[in-house]
């Protein structure tokens, strides 16, 4: 036992020294690189700092004074602004106030709920007072509903609602007036009193602008020139100012006389 224990023990002392001597022969080895490593390191870093210092030095200076100038002129704007210092105001007369109205609130004193049990039976009595006048409206009603009326005779009221239409018809359709003849004329019209006024312009050389103006003359009916003699012919001549001569050229006379036998034609009246 004691020589296995005195093996480990010799095992153990060789693996260190060969791990001392290992770990020698590395750092020996690599010493030479770290430390070149370094120096070129640290001539990189001196080379650079005394690169910034000189770029520094060589720098420009800045001028300054502008900017104290302008931040001195802000101060002194600043400086001379007159802020008015708000006067005290006096809460005294409005907390008084609120005092007092605070205290008559309070000394509000609300009435007491009055009793309305003499009210309440008051109305119960009328009530069932109520009561047997709306049995008797009940029983009114049902009688009412009950009631039967014996059916009339049927009445012919045809003649009445014909003489109702006759009425409305005269009513709507009045009969025009009598047309009188105008002052100076023989059979010029005051108005179409015979009826529709005839198409004038069936006459040939009358246009409708021209039937407008035999209108205010008089003319409105076939049958009216028909009857026109020389001198009836000259008289409306006359009125027609820049159609004069057309009655003769155009023979209104000889037509009118056919036309006023046509259907359409307004009948010639027995007297006018």
């Amino acid at each position: 036992m004691g020589f296995l224990l005195a093996k480990i023990l010799f095992l153990l002392a060789l693996a260190a020294a060969c791990g001392a001597l290992f770990g020698y022969w590395w750092f020996r080895r690599h010493y030479e690189d770290v430390t070149l490593e370094y120096a070129r390191s640290r001539d990189d870093w001196a080379s650079w700092r005394r690169g910034f210092e000189a770029r520094l030095a060589a720098r420009p200076e800045v001028d300054l004074q502008p900017l104290r100038e302008q931040l001195a002129a802000v101060d002194e704007a600043v400086r001379s602004i007159d802020v008015p210092i708000p006067e005290r105001v006096d809460l005294a007369s409005v907390h008084a106030r609120l005092d007092e109205i605070e205290t008559r609130i309070g000394d509000i004193r609300l009435p007491a709920p009055s009793d309305l049990g003499p009210t309440e039976q008051r109305l119960t009595a009328i009530e069932h007072a109520l009561l047997p006048v709306q049995t008797r409206l009940d029983e009114l009603e049902s009688a009412v509903r009950a009631f039967r009326v014996a059916p009339s005779q049927t009445v012919d009221l045809g003649p009445v609602l014909e003489r109702l239409g006759t009425l409305q018809s005269r009513l709507e359709n009045p009969p025009a007036p009598k047309a009188a003849v105008r002052a100076g004329s023989r059979n010029l019209l005051t108005h179409p009193g015979h009826g529709k006024p005839d198409d004038l312009t069936q006459i040939k050389g009358v246009p409708k602008v021209l039937v407008r103006r035999l209108h205010r003359v008089g003319v409105f009916y076939f049958w009216q020139i028909a009857e026109w003699s020389a001198e009836d012919v000259r008289y409306v001549d006359r009125k027609l100012a820049a159609y004069k001569g057309r009655i003769e050229r155009d023979a209104w006379v000889s037509q009118a006389n056919e036309l006023a036998a046509t259907p359409s034609a307004a009948p010639r009246p027995t007297e006018h």
